[in-house]
């Protein structure tokens, strides 16, 4: 099976560190592109063909959250995004889909088991008909 694709968006420098140094071991992941600002997410995910988009949030930026996911989602109605605190206490995977799902904990192995799930998700065209391929 081919790797997932991964971008990873802004984070702060040890949650980008402990980030890059958990997926790094994985074979199964592929970090194709890190970008520094989130108007480069929706191009760096355009340009590789990401199937997941990491971002660090900021205590203050979960309120602002929703315009970003809702115009990468409707851009990209395939990715998964993963927004993890700042603090590495809280995270949650965002898709097109009627849920979001809080992370167990935002440890390795959890960031690594929900960037693996994205590849067994199949998103049904009659459920979400402008994702259809």
């Amino acid at each position: 099976m081919a790797p997932t694709r991964v971008v990873l968006g802004t984070m702060p420098p040890l949650l980008g560190d402990i980030v890059r140094e958990t997926l790094f071991h994985q074979t199964d992941v592929e970090v194709l592109a890190e970008v520094d600002t989130r108007d480069e997410v929706d191009s760096a995910v355009t340009h590789t063909g990401a199937h997941v988009a990491i971002l660090g949030i900021s205590p203050g930026d979960w309120s602002t959250l929703s315009g970003l996911l809702g115009d990468l989602l409707a851009s990209h109605p395939r990715l998964t995004v993963i927004a993890l605190a700042s603090d590495g206490r809280n995270g949650y995977v965002y898709q097109l889909q009627p849920r979001t799902v809080a992370l167990d904990d935002v440890s390795p192995t959890s960031l690594v088991r929900a960037i693996r799930a994205t590849a067994t998700v199949d998103v049904h065209p009659a459920i979400h008909p402008f994702s259809a391929d």
